[in-house]
């Protein structure tokens, strides 16, 4: 997600990628202010049976009734500005796909709609390091937001296949020692490691722990420049970034179950809205399964007014949207850490 513009309650984005629509799903509220680019369908002259169907791309602001998420975002509400074309007060749906463009206004925003903003913002500057290799040769190159920069070339002086295993090996413990200088140097948090063939896992046994963990192998026709598109195209990048959110989440479970051993987890509205009421919570976390099946039950407004009371006494609202969320949901699915 690339971010266009910000100002108080209001941010203009351009989408880039499938998970930045999850993003703004999560994010997007009933009452929240909308405003993209549209198709809209009018009918100009002649009886009903002869008028003439045109479409014309307008820009619609909407105040926010539900969204949808499938294959695109589907933000549907009452227009409440735009072109002249599209009636005021008249029912109507911006679908956002990657490559659009949306403004977001918010009378307030939570800490973890924040939080969501900023990673989503985040994922497109993630520091990626790229290593396509072979038996012989290698290219390290950085991500940018704007493309990649070649770091380094290496063209080994290896034997042919099945002489001089020695000299073999070798190759591969200084692809390891770039490797993890590189991401030290740039501070990376993923290295994509590609590979015809299976000269990955030779690579692999020279890496050292640390360097494993940040690791992510994957195939690739070829070792030159023009590959690197053909990874970008890969899941590999999403998968990293999902890796990233899923490690930062069972931080915050681990957190919860410490909470719970020491007797400080609170749990059901009731019991939440009391120790809201006496100031006594740190932080609450909400799975993204129960804001889905309250929005489903239109009981959405009950949560969202538990999160804002506890945004009211400064304790950190967290949203769990991994795998991670199963851990709380035994729990109803929204649970609190008290102060003392």
């Amino acid at each position: 997600m690339k971010l266009l513009e910000r100002d108080k309650g209001k941010v203009k984005v351009m989408l880039e990628t499938a998970d930045d629509l999850w993003y703004l799903h999560t994010i997007i509220d009933k009452g929240d202010l909308c405003t993209g680019d549209s198709e809209y369908k009018y009918k100009l002259g002649g009886s009903e049976a002869k008028a003439q169907v045109l479409k014309k791309r307008v820009w619609v602001k909407v105040n926010v009734e539900k969204t949808e998420l499938s294959s695109g975002l589907r933000i549907s509400g009452t227009v409440v500005d735009g072109s002249e074309e599209v009636p005021r007060g008249s029912h109507h749906g911006l679908d956002i796909t990657e490559g659009s463009r949306l403004e977001l206004e918010k009378e307030r925003w939570l800490d973890y709609q924040s939080e969501k903003l900023d990673e989503a913002l985040h994922s497109a500057k993630l520091r990626t390091l790229l290593l396509l290799f072979d038996r012989e040769s290698a290219i390290f190159a950085l991500l940018k937001p704007d493309g990649h920069e070649i770091l380094l070339t290496l063209k080994g002086d290896v034997p042919k296949k099945g002489v001089d295993e020695g000299r073999q090996h070798a190759f591969y413990r200084d692809l390891a020692k770039h490797l993890e200088d590189l991401c030290s140097r740039h501070s990376v948090e993923n290295a994509i490691c590609a590979s015809p063939s299976f000269w990955k896992e030779y690579l692999e046994k020279d890496l050292g722990p640390e360097m494993r963990k940040k690791a992510i192998f994957t195939t690739v026709s070829t070792v030159d420049e023009t590959a690197i598109s053909e990874i970008l195209k890969r899941p590999e990048l999403q998968q990293a970034l999902k890796a990233e959110r899923t490690t930062r989440e069972l931080h915050l479970i681990d957190s919860i179950l410490q909470a719970l051993a020491k007797d400080r987890l609170v749990y059901g509205i009731d019991d939440l809205r009391a120790a809201i009421a006496e100031g006594n919570l740190s932080e609450i976390t909400v799975s993204e399964n129960a804001m889905a099946k309250a929005k489903e039950e239109g009981r959405f407004t009950d949560i969202e007014t538990l999160l804002r009371a506890a945004s009211d006494i400064k304790a950190k609202v967290h949203l769990l949207s991994t795998d991670a969320a199963d851990k709380i949901d035994g729990f109803g699915g929204i649970v609190g850490i008290r102060r003392w």
